[in-house]
């Protein structure tokens, strides 16, 4: 024992021997009791317990026979009696100070133990935590499955009750679920709980309320970390506002970057309610939304073509230059969604669409107005064993991808239309009463079905085009001159068709491509050139494919003209990077006109031609003079191009995370180029959830929780659940494109 000998008695002395003459009876050392639930409760209210006993026992005392005192017994008397049943869980004694201090049986801990002075609530208190931790050390674990994914895998561990562990679970249900808060209120799950977990208290739904709300301010301020520590470089964002069903203005906004280890990512970083969707609102909006993340390093922003987004961008120019973060001027700040031009240029050619294309859409609609049509339809599609699990679906004058699912469909059942004519005699004289334009409908023939057949072969690429554009999970900056180029293709063979309807088509859709694409005459303001870079930055074109391109959009004068100004271009974003990295060393490469290398050898291999080819390293072209030390940027564009293997798919972030050594300052603007979104998908794609989130049924939600809920969510998911159809072989005309592409 530490300190000097114990003091205190446990066991209550007699009165008779505490006023007489008899010495105090031998001390004897009780056996220390096993620990009981009563005990330890008892021992939080042992003060109470302990002066009513003392107070009964007085009364019950009996009158002393003597009253003479000796120094020695009042010594005695004045020893202090342990009576609460807390002092059997602990040794008393005196440290080297004198003090008293009681030493616990089960950890060893010394704590304050002078019952006149501090009482006996905190030895009650440890001794209760004290016992649990005993408990819960001899309890066996149970066996469990602890999954590494969502299919289901995972490794054998043990596992034990934990009332938070389970209720955080709970919470992330309910917003990876967009489940109401209601929901651990009904009965259903009331039952299930009861089964699956009944030591699991369920908590209220304001509770699990209070909880997301505080799992979204933590995950924020993680994510806040995650920015300064992943974030290599500049983040580009996207943006877009959304009316909820509660008539509020909400504002979403995605932030878009490669980190440090070279992976692109993507996150959600407000929805917020705005005033209105005025541009200076809106500008403000962004601004205050970047302030408080404190990303003021902004690269590009992508927003639809609306007409308040030019506002926007011109006010967050002026916040972007008062931070001093401002890129040449914001010239590359405002970058148009692509999935919103093509969206444009199709809807304009569908405008022209012809008779055939309505009367699919008639019969289309006939056969979905009633069942009765819809089982004589079935019965004709079993007649012709025509096994397909695609449906019916009636197209949306607004949405152009819904005519090509509508067409992409019933050209499956083109007999099974054929046959209904036999099967229902109202149908063709019902459609035959329709009419367009003072011009009868009708039912479709087999002219029609191919016309219809050519024209949803047309949709197709543009439906792919707007999927690949809208993926976030994988670089898309440096594709878009290749698509580019695809769409002239297409747009093109419209226009040489023999079919009138689909001339007229082509000549809609090239206007509006020359208006937001083309740079045939003059420089086009609606075209950000970034894109240009990004294909540069490819090591499979660098800078041949954009002169190849712009010798098929505009002929080789023009050409040489953009090559210069892309050039241009390119060497004061490189100085501007060049400014911003750390001083080099004394050998630093000094500046000079970069010059751009066009044809040489022809390379090998699918992409192959006169324009989109190689280097040849034994050439004179591009060699430094005497005395003259190459860029960096001169060294990337004279080097020779990768092998573009169609077996194996080219990782363009692995080969710049490879030659970031050689390449300092051209790999930082690499990752500032590779992460610039093409639409603004991602931030519409939110307001799906949001409106799920906010349904009619839940429309008394506060915009605080709103943006939790859809924050979180974002946050949380592990992986993305988008999907890129690529281009396949199924068409007939895809070696034709490659080839127009590549100038076979």
């Amino acid at each position: 024992m530490e300190g000097s000998s114990s003091w205190g008695s446990k066991k209550r002395v007699p009165a008779s021997r505490e006023s007489g003459n008899l010495p105090p009876l031998p001390s004897k050392k009780r056996p220390q009791p096993q620990a009981s639930k009563a005990a330890v409760e008892s021992g939080n209210n042992s003060g109470n317990v302990n002066v009513q006993a003392a107070a009964t026992q007085e009364q019950e005392r009996p009158a002393a026979t003597n009253t003479t005192t000796t120094p020695e017994m009042e010594k005695t008397n004045r020893e202090y009696v342990l009576r609460s049943p807390v002092w059997q869980h602990y040794d008393c004694y005196k440290d080297a100070k004198g003090k008293k201090k009681a030493k616990c049986h089960y950890c060893g801990k010394s704590l304050a133990g002078d019952p006149s002075g501090n009482g006996t609530s905190s030895l009650g208190r440890h001794t209760q935590r004290c016992l649990k931790k005993q408990k819960e050390k001899g309890k066996q674990l149970n066996l469990e499955l602890n999954p590494t994914s969502v299919e289901g895998e995972g490794v054998l561990g043990t596992w034990k009750f934990d009332q938070e562990f389970i209720r955080a679970g709970l919470v992330e249900m309910i917003i990876l679920d967009e489940m109401p808060f209601r929901s651990v209120e009904k009965e259903g799950f009331k039952r299930f709980m009861a089964r699956a977990c009944p030591m699991f208290k369920i908590p209220s739904r304001r509770s699990v309320r209070e909880d997301c709300f505080r799992l979204f301010l933590e995950q924020k301020g993680k994510l806040r970390d995650y920015f300064k520590i992943k974030c290599g470089g500049r983040v580009s964002i996207t943006t877009d506002s959304w009316t909820s069903c509660q008539n509020f203005n909400y504002m979403c906004i995605t932030a878009h970057f490669v980190g440090k280890d070279w992976k692109l990512y993507k996150k959600v970083i407000s929805f917020c309610k705005i005033t209105s969707h005025k541009g200076i609102d809106l500008g403000d909006a962004i601004a205050d939304c970047l302030e408080h993340w404190g990303l003021k390093n902004i690269f590009t922003v992508t927003v639809d073509n609306a007409s308040a987004n030019d506002t926007t961008l011109l006010h967050l120019k002026d916040r972007l230059e008062e931070w001093g973060t401002n890129i040449v001027g914001g010239k590359y700040l405002h970058m148009r969604c692509i999935a919103h031009i093509v969206n444009l240029i199709v809807s304009d050619g569908l405008e022209e669409m012809g008779m055939s294309i309505r009367r699919v859409r008639e019969a289309v609609r006939w056969v979905r107005s009633s069942p009765s049509r819809l089982a004589k339809f079935k019965e004709c599609v079993e007649f012709h064993n025509i096994e397909s699990k695609k449906m019916l679906s009636l197209d949306v004058p607004t949405r152009w991808n819904s005519t090509y699912y509508m067409l992409e469909a019933a050209v499956l059942f083109e007999d099974a239309f054929s046959s209904l004519e036999r099967k229902d005699k109202d149908y063709k004289p019902e459609l035959k009463a329709k009419r367009y334009k003072n011009q009868e409908i009708g039912v479709p023939q087999h002219e029609d079905w191919k016309n219809a057949k050519v024209l949803m072969k047309y949709l197709k690429f543009f439906h792919d085009l707007t999927l690949i554009a809208s993926t976030t999970s994988v670089v898309t900056a440096h594709r878009f001159l290749r698509e580019f180029g695809r769409v002239l293709y297409h747009v093109e063979k419209m226009m040489n068709s023999t079919d009138d309807d689909i001339v007229r088509m082509g000549m809609k859709m090239k206007a509006k491509v020359d208006k937001y694409w083309s740079e045939k005459d003059c420089v086009n303001f609606r075209l950000n050139r970034l894109v240009y870079m990004a294909v540069v930055f490819d090591p499979r074109n660098k800078m041949n494919y954009p002169e190849h391109i712009f010798k098929k959009m505009c002929g080789d004068d023009r050409a040489k003209v953009l090559v210069k100004e892309l050039n241009d271009e390119l060497e004061k974003l490189f100085e501007y990077y060049q400014s911003k990295m750390p001083p080099p060393a004394p050998s630093s490469p000094s500046k000079r006109r970069v010059q751009v290398a066009t044809s040489s050898s022809p390379r090998s291999g699918s992409d192959s031609d006169e324009s989109y080819d190689d280097y040849d390293p034994d050439d004179d072209y591009g060699k430094p003079q005497a005395g003259h030390t190459k860029s960096e940027l001169e060294k990337y564009l004279v080097h020779p191009r990768e092998y573009d293997d169609a077996e194996e798919e080219f990782d363009v972030l692995k080969w710049w995370k490879t030659n970031a050594m050689r390449y300092p300052i051209l790999s930082e603007m690499a990752k500032d180029l590779f992460a610039i979104p093409m639409s603004t998908v991602p931030s519409e794609s939110v307001f799906s959830t949001s409106g799920r989130v906010l349904d009619e049924f839940r429309s008394s939600l506060h915009p605080k929780i709103v943006e939790a809920l859809i924050c979180s969510q974002d946050w949380l998911r592990s992986s993305s659940s988008e999907f890129v159809e690529h281009l396949d072989g199924e068409d007939d005309d895809y070696e034709d494109q490659e080839d127009f592409v590549n100038g076979k």
